[in-house]
């Protein structure tokens, strides 16, 4: 059989890792009052001042009603889109008194990656725990992965896993690194038997190089935080010019032109054609998620074999009632009234993978 399975944030907060409306909270209470007169950290006070009345400096953080990270990158990217500025927030540079909003999305963006960040160095258990658990069902090698998370949780539980002697089997993300062509990396290229990942909003451990257009992979390293801490150690591998993140904020105007990403994309819609199976693991199927919904329909509805199979742990212990059932309406009315929706959560899916997939493959 084979199965994708599809990894959202409540994947990543098994393992305690912040939720999206936790990043504004987490980053001010607890990243920046370490420098709180970096540039960055300037811009993002004033912004929060003055665009939301927010001073994060003088404020109980936790009394704080921040606005969503959506809310936030959604009117920057809208401004970008139509061309027009905020007082003091201006979309070109030609008036040097206003601050690019283009600068505060990398901020934004960059704030985000430092949260996770911290976070990421929390145990990787029920990862660890999945993986083990499909690698005894012999069920590992025909498993796709596709997340939405930035974090590295996934990546190095499957990168953990190689032994060249035991288990020859590599991390395939889809694209080629610059890492493949460099003499001293320690990140081969996949070859043979894969377990194939595909980060279709991109991930902490990608640095792009807008110069050469090449991509750094920094295994088991969250490597955009070099380009917080010391920009001179994120530089590209090919052209030792500076590199930036690849990492699309969760909003409505999601910008998939990079090369590598539509890369990605295109891999994963392969891989969902082939699926018999799609696992759903803390993804809420939010309404942002429009370029998903896009090609979940195409795949559903373009096949000529068994209709799609799917399965949605979306589940946690804190986790109200009328909200599951929101999300469970969200998903029939877009998918259909066949998909099985669990009270369920990620922690028991990875428990015990074997007893759901069972009971999928026992479904008409």
């Amino acid at each position: 059989m084979e199965i994708c399975i599809f990894l959202g944030a409540g994947a990543s907060a098994a393992e305690n890792l912040p939720i999206q409306n936790e990043l504004f909270s987490n980053y001010f209470k607890n990243t920046l009052p370490l420098h709180p007169e970096s540039n960055m950290n300037i811009k993002l006070r004033e912004f929060f001042k003055e665009f939301f009345y927010i001073d994060v400096l003088n404020e109980n953080i936790d009394d704080i009603n921040f606005p969503t990270f959506e809310e936030v990158l959604g009117i920057l990217d809208m401004a970008e889109q139509r061309r027009e500025s905020f007082k003091k927030f201006g979309t070109d540079t030609y008036n040097n008194q206003n601050d690019s909003i283009n600068l505060l999305k990398q901020y934004l963006i960059l704030l985000t990656a430092n949260s996770i960040n911290n976070a990421s160095k929390a145990s990787n258990k029920y990862h660890e725990l999945l993986l083990s658990n499909l690698l005894k069902m012999n069920q590992l090698l025909n498993t796709t992965f596709i997340s939405v998370n930035y974090d590295i949780h996934i990546d190095n539980t499957i990168s953990k896993l190689y032994d060249k002697d035991k288990m020859p089997v590599m991390l395939d993300y889809g694209v080629d690194f610059a890492n493949f062509n460099y003499k001293n990396s320690t990140w081969l290229k996949p070859t043979g038997q894969t377990i194939k990942l595909y980060k279709i909003h991109g991930s902490l451990n990608w640095l792009y190089c807008p110069v050469c257009s090449s991509l750094t992979l920094t295994p088991y390293e969250g490597g955009v935080m070099r380009i917080l801490n010391n920009q001179d150690e994120a530089t590209c591998l090919n052209c030792n010019q500076y590199t930036i993140p690849i990492i699309v904020p969760p909003t409505y105007f999601k910008n998939m032109s990079n090369v590598y990403l539509s890369s990605v994309w295109n891999k994963a819609e392969a891989s969902l054609r082939k699926s018999d199976v799609i696992i759903f693991c803390g993804y809420s199927f939010p309404e942002a998620d429009m370029h998903i919904k896009y090609m979940l329909k195409r795949v559903q509805t373009s096949r000529n074999n068994n209709p799609l199979k799917i399965i949605v742990f979306n589940n946690h212990e804190n986790k109200l009632t009328s909200a599951l059932k929101k999300e469970e309406m969200r998903y029939k009315r877009f998918l259909g009234e066949d998909i099985i929706f669990t009270n369920d959560s990620f922690q028991d899916f990875a428990t015990n993978p074997y007893k759901y997939i069972s009971i999928i493959k026992n479904t008409n």
